[in-house]
């Protein structure tokens, strides 16, 4: 994940955030994790497959089948195990989660046990009464996907008509319930230029938060990664996104990138002229960490296995069935989770020799995707060509 406007803003804003929570004792700020020492994860739960849409690009391949998923005592006992280790944030999604009959147990079960909770939803289930209990269960954060201003676009995209309109009525009514919200967008050839016009939507909504979504290829999306953009757009929206939280920083919208910690590295190329910020914002990145799959983040499906992140379903490290997350994380970890800790001692090709290794990394599934190899060179990198054309 990497917080342009925080990577770009005032960075004695950030530390001085970041100090305060350490000297008083108190949790840091939910938009300050990532820069964070933490190292304990947040955690993403798939409460649920089952899904009222058909995303072309879903990582989990979502159904519309609730079989296997944890029952409802099981899920309590997660919430309390993962309270008690005191994870920064538990994000409940799907599926959609809204649809889960355990959802609002398990949201109101996380603010009676003083878990910080976030729900990742493709909006078209808030209704204003939705809206409210989410509210009410003090949900810190409601991310809504849009992938595109056109409506035909976005309903094609997510495989059923009517998902653009159900889901800018849920985004209005979440905000209008004073949740704080934030607009998604998942980049592909379709829909790249669009970005500026997406962003526009979310400031003329008043919604303080817009995080792109690269296309990973896992799950559907392994399916559709020939749409994937090229270097060339990439790196156009990674500017564009630059520029515009410069251009915002009075402004009260928080722009994000995930699934893409080369757009950090990017970003240190954009700042080459500039080398006092450039060497700001390294020390930020470097302490963000890049790509965290394994210990930054970790992913529980809706079975109950645990995997690195959650674009490696293929990669189970356990099953709080069978074993405690403590166990399972952090007392015995697999050796697939001790790889990925240490993964930077072993990268091969551009990323191994990467100037930006400490604070980049790749996309490890990517790698594993397109080279066959957890540890390989991510090709979708939009830094090392232009490397290549400059030596």
């Amino acid at each position: 994940m990497i917080i342009f406007s925080k990577a770009l803003a005032d960075q004695a804003t950030v530390w001085n955030a970041l100090r305060a929570a350490e000297e008083a004792g108190e949790p840091v700020p939910d938009d300050m994790i990532r820069f964070s020492g933490e190292t304990k994860p947040v955690v993403m739960w798939n409460i649920t497959r089952r899904c009222n849409l058909a995303c072309e690009h879903c990582y989990m391949d979502a159904t519309d089948s609730s079989a296997e998923q944890l029952r409802l005592e099981e899920g309590i006992r997660l919430i309390d195990e993962l309270a008690e280790l005191k994870v920064p944030i538990l994000i409940l999604t799907g599926g959609e989660p809204l649809i889960s009959r355990n959802f609002y147990a398990y949201a109101f079960h996380a603010k009676a046990v003083g878990l910080r909770t976030v729900v990742s939803t493709n909006g078209t289930l808030i209704t204003p009464e939705v809206a409210r209990l989410l509210k009410e269960a003090e949900i810190r954060y409601v991310g809504v996907s849009l992938d595109s201003c056109r409506p035909e676009l976005h309903d094609q995209f997510r495989g059923v008509k009517g998902a653009f309109e159900r889901a800018l009525t849920g985004l209005k009514n979440a905000k209008e319930a004073g949740l704080k919200t934030g607009l998604r967008v998942t980049l592909t050839r379709d829909n790249w230029q669009e970005v500026p016009a997406l962003l526009d939507m979310a400031l003329e909504m008043g919604v303080p938060r817009f995080c792109l979504y690269h296309l990973v290829p896992t799950g559907r999306g392994a399916a559709i990664a020939d749409r994937d953009v090229t270097p060339e757009e990439r790196r156009s929206v990674i500017k564009f996104l630059a520029e515009a939280a410069m251009e915002l920083k009075d402004e009260e919208i928080e722009i994000l990138s995930t699934d893409s910690p080369m757009d950090g590295a990017y970003l240190l190329e954009m700042l080459r002229d500039d080398p006092e910020k450039r060497e700001r914002v390294w020390q930020l990145l470097k302490n963000s960490g890049g790509c965290s799959a394994g210990l930054k983040v970790s992913n529980i499906d809706h079975r109950g296995d645990v995997h690195p992140c959650h674009f490696m379903p293929e990669m189970v490290v356990g099953n709080i069935r069978e074993r405690s997350f403590r166990d399972i994380w952090i007392d015995n970890p697999s050796p697939e989770l001790l790889a990925l800790r240490d993964m930077r001692a072993n990268l091969k090709g551009a990323c191994g020799e990467c100037e930006y290794l400490e604070l980049c990394g790749g996309c490890r599934q990517k790698a594993k995707y397109y080279t066959g190899d957890l540890l390989g060179e991510d090709p979708t990198c939009i830094v090392a060509d232009l490397k290549g054309a400059s030596d």
